[in-house]
């Protein structure tokens, strides 16, 4: 499915194109990440077995073990700030944007407006995704429903692959 994302890069980025280390797109990876203070000296001994499996398996510039401890240098390199969509029917919009609910805020981009505009706006608004018509005419896109601020309730390896596989797009494209 494709989508237009707002972004900003992190310092994170400038420190891992320095490092010579691209996007983290391992789950258990960043599962092992997650469970690391950044910047902050961990014991090996403190580690499960499990834990020094996947240690040796991460890439340089991810993580830095020195002295018998492991410190994590790795943090999210991008922010993602809204998904926009394109769809040419409103419902599958709402299917498609309502994918990126737990990584940041939506929005659907239709052509042209439907019959059932208003309907459009009560379920798009309920479920806090925004909807613009930008037809290819010369007229400006028209913000029907804005969109949902995004609030993160917690940060997971999966939110964080997001980013991972977001700042990966970013780096190849540019």
């Amino acid at each position: 499915m494709p989508a237009v994302f707002s972004y900003r890069l992190e310092a994170e980025a400038g420190r891992r194109r320095r490092a010579g280390l691209g996007a983290i797109t391992s789950p258990d990876i960043l599962q092992f990440l997650l469970g690391l203070p950044v910047g902050v000296p961990v014991p090996l001994a403190a580690l499960t077995r499990p834990e020094r499996s996947v240690l040796r398996s991460a890439a340089d510039g991810a993580l830095l073990v020195e002295d018998q401890c492991v410190i994590r240098l790795a943090e999210p390199p991008v922010a993602v700030g809204l998904a926009m969509v394109p769809v040419r029917a409103w419902r599958r919009g709402l299917e498609h944007a309502g994918r990126f609910a737990p990584f940041c805020s939506r929005a659907m981009v239709l052509r042209r407006p439907p019959r059932d505009l208003e309907v459009l706006r009560m379920e798009a608004d309920f479920y806090g995704i925004g909807v613009v018509i930008a037809g290819e005419g010369a007229e400006p896109p028209e913000l029907v429903v804005p969109p949902a601020p995004f609030h993160r309730n917690r940060f997971t390896a999966a939110g964080w692959l997001f980013l991972e596989e977001t700042y990966r797009q970013v780096t190849r494209s540019s």
